[in-house]
């Protein structure tokens, strides 16, 4: 059962980390401009606004299996129509299809692990996933690399695997687990927290925000401010970036265990104040060399905030709406997906590189101060 999860896990990868080289691939093909390639990017993700939450809340009244199967086999079907695909308009229509398959996959992953464990358990099998999820997005890219060289459709055909997921999900998924596994941390009455909801919520939104912001979309020009004649500066940013998954997963796989020993609002608050330390080093540090350290703190602020955040979310409601408390969750991490790279792209307009990476650090320093001033 642990490993269909996983499975899922990997799944929603497929979706996004696959896509730097088919992108290339498409561009080559039809002659499009990266901006226009990103279309591909965008058309995915935005189905998940709107329909994460709606399969959570289906999830929940009519059982995780059926959603998930239903899910797995659309996005699998959008994966073999593009194996037909001759123009770049029916790719787009394939991703969006795709997107929408795949909409509720990154949170009914997340809230089977929570319906059938909890306390230190359930925080260890989420750094568990956490890694999963980040060995996952460093190796699916080296394999739709490999695939675009042979075929440009073959990348976008990768989910048709898929179908083999759903049948592990038919095969290990109870059709209503969340009936019986009502956790001993989840609240009694049904109610939810609201505050402490939208604190969490804020707290995902804030950290994909500098996620996709400033580490994503301005390491880069950091690295070529510091060594603009430097050599390899593709590899030295993709070094960078993998370093931080490395990071990431290591610290994942101790969560569970720091869990034991810590309350997780201050594994939270500790997460948040190594983000806003690693944003204030990528501006203070003089080489490159010394971007080491700042990568391998927000790889092990990625690895504690993810976990926690979800366990954190989970507690808050019964088992019988987890599933649409989750995906809220997820919901608001695509929402600091979309708008981190607009947000941090309007204070680099105004402000400079320097100032993107400053105005990051305090908006994680603020999520500190509001989880110190308002204990989960």
């Amino acid at each position: 059962m642990v490993a269909t999860i996983f499975a899922l896990t990997v799944m929603v990868g497929v979706g996004t980390s696959t896509m730097p080289p088919a992108l290339a691939a498409v561009q080559r093909t039809f002659g499009v401009s990266p901006d226009v390639a990103g279309m591909l990017l965008a058309v995915f993700t935005l189905p998940g606004l709107v329909l994460t939450p709606l399969g959570g809340y289906l999830a929940d009244r009519v059982g995780r299996r059926g959603v998930l199967v239903g899910s797995l086999l659309l996005f699998a079907a959008a994966g073999a129509a593009a194996l037909s695909a001759e123009r770049f308009e029916h790719l787009v229509v394939v991703r969006i299809i795709q997107g929408i398959g795949a909409a509720s996959l990154g949170a009914l992953n997340v809230t089977l692990i929570s319906d059938f464990f909890d306390g230190h358990e359930r925080v260890r099998l989420l750094g568990f996933n956490h890694s999963v999820l980040s060995i996952g997005t460093a190796i699916l890219p080296i394999i739709s690399g490999w695939l675009a060289g042979a075929n440009w459709r073959l990348p976008f055909a990768l989910p048709i695997v898929g179908v083999i997921v759903a049948a592990g999900v038919l095969l290990f998924i109870p059709p209503y687990s969340h009936t019986p596994a009502i956790s001993s941390d989840a609240p009694s009455d049904g109610r939810v927290n609201r505050l402490a909801l939208a604190l969490l919520l804020g707290i995902s939104v804030a950290t994909y925000a500098v996620l996709f912001g400033p580490f994503l979309n301005y390491l880069q020009e950091r690295i070529r401010v510091l060594e603009p004649e430097g050599p390899a500066l593709y590899e030295r940013i993709g070094a960078m970036v993998g370093l931080m998954s490395v990071a990431t997963t290591l610290g994942a796989l101790g969560v569970g265990r720091l869990s034991q020993r810590f309350p997780l609002h201050q594994l939270l608050i500790i997460a948040c104040v190594l983000y806003s330390a690693a944003l204030v080093l990528f501006v203070a540090v003089p080489t490159y060399a010394l971007l080491v350290i700042p990568t391998v703190l927000f790889g092990l602020a990625q690895s504690l905030n993810q976990p926690v955040v979800q366990s954190l979310v989970a507690c808050l409601a019964s088992a019988e709406r987890r599933g649409t408390v989750l995906s809220l969750n997820r919901t608001a991490a695509l929402l600091g997906q979309t708008v981190g790279p607009l947000l941090f792209g309007a204070v680099y307009r105004s402000g400079g590189l320097e100032m993107v990476f400053i105005v990051g650090a305090a908006l994680m320093l603020a999520c500190a101060g509001a989880l110190w001033w308002r204990r989960l």
